[in-house]
């Protein structure tokens, strides 16, 4: 069984189209939603759907997943941003993938829900194998025993899916699926593509120079 995790928070304009993409897919798996204090009508909306395990968190993304894993029942956890869509066929992608014993977990690669040069040479990008050009947007997935083995994420304001990767890949192979997922460009069109790209960039160098994550949350939103 798989298990689809999804923090919130303020996502009024898209929890429903996401939750009604995964429901009406194949396979056995449930959603989880950890919400962190939404005042837009979120909850209203994720209580529509009963088939859904609603969470209320803390905010911050970290502890957000962490208790939606808590109350997982699948052998392998997906953790999916609100506004990304997996492709038709995921699921057994993904079971396909961690069949291998080798492999300890692994992502998607990524594409943007809006035509631009540059996201695509972002997304291009994301098709490397790295540390450096993978994050939370493209689907992380694993084991839930291997989760619990590594404790989950840490509770950082920021960084976190960056931060656990580097434990997870210590524990076995990491595999990044070709097959893209598509994710909302809204942050870039809001900010302006190049700029929000800069300060991606700046944040996750500014974080390897170990600066920290408490310090860089405050030049990035939620």
């Amino acid at each position: 069984m798989l298990s689809v995790i999804i923090p919130t928070l303020d996502e009024a304009d898209i929890i429903e189209s996401s939750l009604k993409n995964l429901l009406n897919r194949q396979g056995d798996f449930e959603v989880i939603v950890a919400d962190s204090g939404s005042s837009d009508g979120t909850l209203d909306i994720i209580r529509q759907f009963p088939q859904v395990k609603l969470v209320i968190s803390e905010r911050g993304r970290g502890r957000q997943m962490n208790e939606g894993a808590k109350v997982a029942r699948g052998d392998i956890l997906l953790f999916l941003h609100a506004d990304t869509c997996l492709p038709p066929h995921a699921f057994q992608i993904i079971k396909e993938v961690m069949s291998a014993p080798s492999v300890a977990g692994g992502c998607f690669c990524l594409s943007f829900n809006h035509h631009n040069l540059f996201l695509r040479v972002y997304s291009l990008f994301s098709r490397i194998n790295h540390l450096l050009f993978t994050y939370g947007d493209q689907c992380l997935f694993l084991r839930s025993d291997t989760f619990k083995a590594i404790r989950g994420f840490k509770d950082l304001p920021i960084m976190e899916d960056v931060e656990i990767q580097t434990r997870l890949r210590s524990t076995g192979r990491f595999v990044k699926i070709c097959e893209p997922v598509v994710t909302s460009a809204r942050r870039f069109l809001k900010c302006g593509i190049i700029r929000q790209q800069i300060l991606n960039t700046a944040l996750v160098f500014f974080y390897y120079m170990g600066v920290s994550p408490s310090i860089l949350k405050r030049f990035y939103r939620y």
